[in-house]
């Protein structure tokens, strides 16, 4: 017996390939197993006596089996749905977690079956469909009419290419007749004949002519086949005989084990009423199925089909019957192969497809496709709105995240990763193109609008708040600053011509990234009692200082409640004054709360000293009625003190943990019998000058006001 194997893509020398001179029938052998992964290769093997097919991890490794005593060549590959390839993805998808690597590996042995499907389809004279159950999978449609396209697609590029080659002048060198060959999905079930022995036959044969019928009406409705009475050219995919015509059959049904079967939905609950009675009888003998011993193999039906080629192609020197010894058909399927499924050519699938039919092969990934060109405009608007014509690196990713948020809700599948690499992608040069902005931060936490630049040019945001000046007399609108210079010095001096300066005494402390001001506005006798402080942008009714009642001694130091009830006190009048980015003015007593007075209702005696002697919160919320409550800044101190008694002034700011002393290392001495304002820095600094946010935690330290007995007054007394 004469016979070998070998497989595409060998790497061995084909010698003993080309030596073969017989004319050679070759067979496709094309499935798959959904129970047993090696049930198909084991059923193929017991009916070809010498075959050794076995299960591979490849859908593009083709196993051939070549008989040299019936002159056939066996060719065998698995399909990319084999249960065998379905648990490798399943792993991979288990040990990856991720849907996407599992897509693209399953559309990668898509790609390998449908090029060695175009192969099988060029140098076959039979392809045998094995199927493992008793229903034709309507998915092979999809496949022969991608496969048929593609053929139409690639012929032009193969004739140009094997000019020299004559059998490749119509781009192939057969065209296949198809044959289907079911496997039952229950095997250890064995029905009794409905008539014995003869009927048994009969409803084979009857089975495999309905399914012969309905199969040619299902290629005939897809143009799979050529046009009606028409024998059809190398352009169709393949030759199906019409069902009324006398010829060997195109459909198998096997059982489990590669027997004959007749188990379907006509024939399975025929007459299995002894079956079950011989199940129940213990006496009973059991009931087997009978089959003859000449009854259709698969074997047997290969070899029918192609004996009858073999007489047709005798009588008929038409196309698609002409048998080539194995080596002339070996070198010219190997240059096809090449074409097709070799590594190095694989840009002849992958650009020469066409996409609208390569992507056939994918429907979920077509489908996912669609969802994301959809998707993407709405993702691209989105990330679009409301954009100033420059801005930050912050905003870029915020609108960026929004948009993706946006191609995530509406885009599906496999494909949104590539759309959400294209959407960053877009954007990203969409920010870069002009629309940079400057990265610089205000000190009240507003980024600048400008587009980006150096440090020669000022930032700005177009922000403007409303702001006192120094002695409180005038307002005016201060941009929101970005250094502490503008912050606590720039504004207020630029004000100060036209106000501040024009007082009889002020002073200037501390730096200019973090000055403070002293202002005499005038005699303490001015201030009145009932009218408060006459000033713009003060709420109603917070324009009241506080009583400041200290007693008559000369120590001045504070002393426990009542302990000097009865004697004669010197009053004073203190505010601690807040403003908010609006403008408006109030003043607080000790843990923040607003002043509320009226001439007719003046607030409680001696509460000025228990702010003076509480720490004062720096930033409090602003009573003015708005939608959206505003920060108040503590930003002045005002204290009216008779002329016997003089002040000093003890600056101490705690931030958390960071204490900032503005007065140290010597106290500042406010004399006595003025009205006088001090005013505070607008932006706090550490040791380091570095800007410190706006903190409600912050507070001004007790003792900020330190009462002394006035010089002049000892001296009028001695």
């Amino acid at each position: 017996m004469s016979f070998f194997h070998f497989s595409l893509p060998s790497a061995t020398s084909p010698e003993h390939i080309l030596s073969e001179f017989k004319p050679t029938c070759v067979v496709g052998l094309v499935g798959h197993s959904r129970s047993d992964p090696s049930s198909m290769a084991a059923i193929i093997n017991s009916s070809l006596p010498g075959a050794q097919f076995v299960l591979t991890k490849s859908t593009s490794e083709i196993q051939c089996f070549f008989d040299g005593d019936k002159g056939i060549l066996y060719m065998y590959v698995g399909r990319h749905d084999d249960i065998n390839k379905l648990k490798n993805l399943q792993q991979l998808f288990e040990s990856q977690n991720s849907h996407l690597i599992h897509h693209q590996e399953l559309t990668k042995l898509k790609h390998e079956e449908i090029k060695t499907w175009l192969w099988l389809f060029s140098v076959c004279h039979f392809i045998v469909v094995l199927h493992p159950s008793q229903s034709f999978d309507v998915e092979y449609i999809r496949l022969f009419r991608t496969t048929q396209q593609l053929l139409h697609h690639f012929a032009p590029k193969i004739k140009e290419l094997y000019p020299e080659t004559e059998l490749l002048a119509t781009a192939r060198l057969y065209r296949p007749r198809l044959l289907f060959v079911f496997q039952s999905n229950s095997a250890s079930m064995h029905l009794p004949p409905k008539k014995g022995r003869q009927g048994f036959n009969q409803q084979c044969k009857r089975l495999g002519l309905e399914m012969e019928t309905q199969i040619f009406h299902i290629f005939r409705k897809c143009r799979l086949l050529p046009k009606q009475n028409s024998r059809g050219t190398h352009q169709d995919l393949a030759h199906l005989p019409p069902p009324n015509e006398l010829r060997e059959p195109f459909v198998l049904f096997l059982d489990g084990k590669g027997r004959p079967s007749t188990e379907s939905p006509s024939f399975k609950h025929v007459d299995t009423a002894l079956y079950y009675i011989s199940q129940l009888s213990a006496t009973a003998p059991p009931y087997t199925q009978d089959v003859k011993e000449d009854t259709m193999t698969l074997g047997s039906f290969l070899k029918r089909n192609v004996k009858n080629l073999r007489s047709q192609a005798v009588q008929d020197k038409g196309d698609g019957f002409q048998f080539l010894p194995l080596g002339e058909w070996y070198s010219a399927a190997i240059q096809l192969y090449q074409f097709y499924c070799h590594e190095e050519n694989q840009g002849n699938f992958s650009k020469l497809g066409p996409a609208k039919i390569v992507t056939q092969l994918d429907p979920e990934g077509q489908y996912s496709e669609n969802r994301c060109q959809k998707a993407y405009p709405v993702a691209s608007a989105a990330y679009m709105d409301s954009l100033p014509a420059h801005y930050t690196h912050a905003t870029h990713q915020r609108q960026l995240q929004h948009a993706l948020h946006i191609l995530r809700t509406r885009a599906k599948g496999p494909a949104f990763s590539t759309y959400a690499a294209k959407l960053k992608e877009d954007c990203e040069a969409i920010w870069a193109d002009g629309r940079k902005g400057c990265e610089s931060i205000s000190l009240t936490g507003n980024a600048c609008v400008l587009p980006f630049h150096d440090s020669t040019r000022v930032h700005s945001n177009r922000l403007r708040m409303r702001s006192a000046c120094s002695c409180g007399r005038s307002i005016s609108y201060r941009s929101d600053p970005f250094t502490l210079e503008s912050a606590n010095h720039e504004f207020y001096m630029s004000l100060s011509d036209k106000c501040c300066s024009t007082l009889p005494q002020h002073r200037l402390f501390g730096r200019n990234q973090l000055s403070w001001m002293i202002c005499n506005i005038g005699p303490a006798s001015s201030y009145q009692t009932t009218v408060g402080i006459e000033q713009p942008g003060f709420l109603l009714g917070s324009q009241y200082l506080l009583p400041w009642d200290l007693p008559p001694d000369e120590a001045w130091a504070p002393e426990p409640k009542n302990a000097w009830r009865g004697k004669r006190s010197v009053r004073c009048y203190v505010g601690y004054e807040y403003e908010c980015s609006k403008g408006h003015r109030f003043y607080c007593t000790a843990g923040g709360v607003p002043v509320k007075g009226s001439p007719a209702n003046m607030v409680k005696e001696n509460s000025g000293g228990n702010n003076v002697l509480s720490d004062m919160v720096l930033y409090t919320t602003c009573p003015s009625h708005t939608n959206k409550p505003l920060l108040g800044q503590l930003m002045r101190i005002v204290v009216c003190s008779p002329e016997q008694v003089s002040l000093s002034v003890c600056l101490n700011v705690s931030y958390r943990n960071i204490l900032i002393s503005l007065t140290a290392p010597d106290n500042v001495q406010i004399p006595g019998g003025k009205m006088t304002v001090i005013r505070l820095p607008y932006v706090y600094c550490d040791e380091n000058d570095n800007p410190l946010p706006f903190d409600i935690e912050a507070y001004l330290c007790k003792g900020a006001l330190i009462p002394m007995r006035s010089n002049r007054r000892r001296n009028d007394k001695k």
